[in-house]
């Protein structure tokens, strides 16, 4: 049986192998490694159709336009900021504490606003949060990249640098936490090795806890911005 699915192709200078990902707004990626062949892609779609068409049959329907939101809630401090959307206005932004003012344009341009938002205060929350545990802890960056990133929540490079997810303003504050604690472990450790654990559990025994929390935590981020990260 022949199927035809189409597909969005990623090349990844980070995978080692070529793999298959539903996206949940964009239908089927197919990432591979800088060297893989391009001509090999379809016999690798041919060879897991059975796969992709089982997971995108069971995917719920998803609209590609969520509606623009009212309000934006932050877990991280319990915050809640009102929007305000104005047609003729100039500015992205209004002087009135706990609002966010928004230049009512197309769609897609209020939602860019609003990301934007969103990684301003993340800017403004993330970094004195990670300092404070550098303090705490004694471990120690180079330095801090905020980022809106698909699958991971942070990372720690080999030369000190901790990328930070913008998308952990939607966690509770101690999950946040626990995660810049498993970077900044990285620091000593590149690895999940035992000693790596170990050294995370010192500074975070309930980590277990927190990353469980991470595991679910995508199903709590906003549609719109969702849909607007996997266009």
């Amino acid at each position: 049986m022949n199927l035809f699915f189409e597909y969005s192709l990623r090349v990844s200078h980070r995978a080692k192998h070529a793999k298959l990902l539903i996206k949940p707004y964009g239908g089927l990626e197919v990432v591979i490694p800088r060297r893989f062949p391009k001509y090999a892609v379809e016999r690798l779609i041919r060879q897991h159709q059975g796969w992709i068409t089982r997971q995108l049959e069971k995917r719920p329907p998803l609209d590609p336009t969520p509606e623009l939101p009212g309000v934006i809630n932050l877990s991280i401090d319990g915050s809640c900021t009102d929007i305000t959307y104005h047609p003729n206005a100039n500015c992205t932004r209004v002087d009135i504490p706990g609002q966010l003012g928004v230049k009512n344009g197309t769609y897609q341009g209020s939602i860019r606003q609003l990301r934007r938002w969103i990684r301003r205060e993340a800017w403004r929350r993330l970094p004195p949060m990670l300092d404070r545990l550098v303090q705490k802890t004694g471990l120690e960056y180079v330095k801090i990249t905020i980022r809106s990133q698909k699958t991971r929540w942070g990372s720690c490079s080999s030369n000190g640098t901790i990328s930070l997810n913008d998308q952990l303003l939607f966690v509770p504050h101690a999950t946040a936490e626990y995660l810049m604690i498993h970077e900044l472990c990285h620091r000593q450790h590149l690895n999940h090795s035992s000693n790596f654990w170990r050294l995370v559990n010192r500074h975070c025994p309930d980590y277990a806890t927190h990353e469980a929390i991470l595991n679910q935590a995508r199903k709590t981020i906003p549609e719109w911005f969702m849909a607007d990260l996997y266009r």
